[in-house]
């Protein structure tokens, strides 16, 4: 299960700063400070069963390592995320030949197998951006918080990315909420309902 927060950022003044908050720097852990170079490939079959599913699947290489990422339907609201989430490590082979069968050990594996049968998945739209990654701990909540700046590629045309994201790793989600809207209200961060996904889906006309 994945919880999250997440905010458009409205300024280049934030983007400079906001990581460097004094509130985030006292709590922060020193040793988890971490850049990440993100390359994405969204994929579905030609059909669509998977968007129709609600469900997003993707291969992502974070700087050498490549890992496979399953996210499906949740809720959202007032720019918090809870959703269904694995992730499985993988080989640069899974690129080229992306299959469902990774996950084939999940709760879910057997939606996945009814939807998708034996249609070929392909890739539907691409990410590029860089993730400036910090994890905090308030004393009720170890959150990962991070900067994602970049592009979002689909054949319907190209968006920028610029936004926070705030991750319950462990503790309270109240707490990281409060967390969230300290930050909001310092930095004039805008709450985003929309995943990077969906973003890439309105931009190549398919929800």
């Amino acid at each position: 299960m994945e919880i999250e927060l997440k905010y458009l950022l409205n300024d280049d003044l934030a983007k400079e700063r906001i990581l460097d908050d004094d509130h985030l720097v006292e709590i922060k852990d020193p040793d988890c400070d971490q850049i990440i170079n993100m390359k994405a490939i969204y994929y579905d079959t030609a059909d669509g069963a998977l968007r129709k599913m609600h469900i997003a699947l993707r291969s992502r290489y974070e700087n050498d390592r490549v890992v496979v990422t399953l996210k499906w339907r949740g809720n959202v609201f007032d720019g918090l995320h809870v959703r269904g989430e694995l992730n499985v490590n993988a080989d640069e082979s899974y690129i080229e030949n992306p299959c469902i069968d990774v996950f084939k050990e999940s709760e879910i594996y057997d939606e996945l197998r009814e939807a998708v049968g034996e249609n070929k998945l392909i890739p539907i739209m691409e990410m590029d951006f860089v993730r400036k990654e910090i994890r905090v701990d308030t004393g009720k909540s170890i959150n990962v918080v991070s900067l994602d700046e970049g592009v979002i590629h689909t054949a319907g045309g190209d968006e920028d990315i610029l936004e926070l994201e705030i991750e319950l790793y462990s503790g309270d989600k109240d707490d990281m909420i409060a967390l969230g809207d300290e930050l909001a209200a310092k930095y004039n961060l805008t709450k985003a309902d929309k995943s990077k996904f969906k973003r890439g889906l309105e931009l190549f006309d398919l929800v």
